[in-house]
């Protein structure tokens, strides 16, 4: 079984798209042989081939990746992965995400999970949670979290929460940064944080530019990711 990550969010539309595709492509120019897997697309896209999966196409675009499959379920409807799966008469099966997943973790050495929204969204029905994946494929987290305000009180309920179900954090990565006009909340909210829940920050990312998932621009993402992350402390007992 491959080493790996599950990237969650505190929100949705915090970032997790952009640091999966950044973390697989900057190990990957680091000779490690990783890859993106997104178990439930959300808000896919019809092509002339059906659907398109906007998330894959952008880690696709940012790492040089092999070809294979990166993606279970594409659904149209940009809503939790339950309910886009309903409307769409799509019958979600965690065994055949399980399948895809151990295909992955066969043939390379780390695959970087990526969610969708935050901690608590519904998979299928409302009795399997993203958690419930989680657990199921035995990895650790890394939480994108913003860096200004109001991400004290989302970031340490995320940690409390993923804490009290059993799952490891391997740390935080703050997703954002205005760094021309640093906010108070900014300088401190990392720092306060690690001090109320003694998890590790991974990274502090500032904005990037011309970066856009859904037209597949990608802009500056593969240079943030390698200059303001800490792969020492990402890959130690990794």
């Amino acid at each position: 079984m491959a080493k790996g990550f599950f990237i969650i969010g505190t929100d949705t539309g915090v970032g997790k798209t952009f640091v999966t595709a950044g973390l697989t492509g900057a190990l990957r120019e680091r000779g490690i042989d990783a890859v993106p897997y997104k178990p439930v697309q959300s808000g896919a896209v019809a092509g002339e081939d059906g659907l398109r999966a906007p998330d894959v196409e952008f880690y696709k675009k940012v790492a040089d990746l092999p070809d294979d499959k990166f993606n279970t379920y594409s659904l149209v409807p940009p809503l939790a992965p339950s309910l886009a799966a309903e409307l769409s008469q799509v019958s979600i099966e965690i065994d055949k995400i399980k399948e895809d997943f151990v295909s992955l973790c066969v043939k390379y050495q780390i695959v970087i999970v990526e969610g969708a929204g935050g901690l608590f969204v519904p998979l299928k029905g409302t009795g399997f949670l993203l958690p419930d994946l989680i657990k199921e494929f035995n990895l650790p987290v890394i939480i994108v979290a913003r860096p200004d305000l109001g991400t004290i009180n989302h970031t340490v309920l995320t940690v409390r929460c993923a804490e009290q179900l059993g799952l490891k954090i391997k740390g935080i990565i703050y997703n954002g940064f205005d760094i021309n006009n640093l906010t108070l909340s900014e300088k401190t909210n990392p720092e306060i944080i690690e001090k109320m829940t003694n998890i590790p920050t991974l990274g502090k990312i500032p904005k990037g530019k011309d970066i856009d998932i859904d037209t597949c621009q990608i802009g500056n993402t593969l240079e943030l990711i390698k200059n303001n992350v800490d792969f020492d402390l990402l890959l130690n007992n990794t």
